[in-house]
């Protein structure tokens, strides 16, 4: 398998024990091997080993061969028979939102009418609620193997930025997040279901118009 060499964040993660893999900070020369590892190009499932050294990846292959190039100071994470696959990517999540989804003749009555419930919640919830459910909600993805997501709002005033920067220094465990910040409408096109006063009151915590 050809060397690769990219951010920690596609690091191929355990499925099993990715959660236990993201709260441990990375030493300066790591050896991951397992007893299966996917190749995405392929679809092959071997044997395989990924080295990282300083936070990127420096080689993936056989652990034969990635053996022979660790240093004597190396730390090494086994997860016996777990698989290894490369990180996943999620080009559509609403992290910050609550999503309830009411009966299906409700649904059918409004336009965007999955989201009425959540976009209401989110004018009497404060934002601290919003980016603690953001923070979960970001781990749960990371252990399911997710490295990235492009977080698509509503998420209030700037909530997944807020929750994409502790990510990105390592204090908060989850996956990269492309934040979307404060999303574009018209006026009136996304909350039009609602009365005008809530319309505006969601408007303005969540949209730019």
């Amino acid at each position: 398998m050809p060397k690769l060499v990219q951010p920690l964040a596609a690091l191929f993660w355990t499925l099993l024990l990715s959660g236990q893999l993201a709260a441990q900070s990375p030493a300066p020369v790591t050896l991951v091997k397992a007893g299966r590892l996917l190749h995405p190009r392929t679809g092959n499932v071997l044997p395989g080993a990924v080295l990282i050294e300083n936070g990127k990846i420096k080689e993936v292959g056989p652990p034969s061969q990635v053996q022979t190039h660790v240093l004597a100071n190396v730390k090494t994470i086994d997860p016996g028979n777990a698989t290894l696959l490369p990180g996943l990517l999620d080009s559509h999540t609403h992290l910050l939102l609550d999503v309830i989804v009411p009966p299906e003749a409700e649904r059918a009555r409004h336009l965007n009418g999955d989201f009425a419930p959540g976009l209401l919640l989110a004018i009497i919830e404060a934002p601290g609620e919003r980016v603690l459910r953001g923070a979960g909600l970001a781990r749960e993805d990371l252990e399911s193997g997710f490295t990235t997501v492009r977080n698509l709002g509503p998420s209030g005033i700037e909530g997944d930025v807020v929750l994409r920067d502790p990510i990105n220094a390592g204090s908060v465990p989850g996956p990269r997040i492309l934040a979307a910040g404060r999303k574009l409408t018209a006026p009136g096109a996304y909350v039009q279901i609602l009365n005008s006063a809530l319309a505006h009151a969601i408007g303005q915590r969540n949209f730019s118009r």
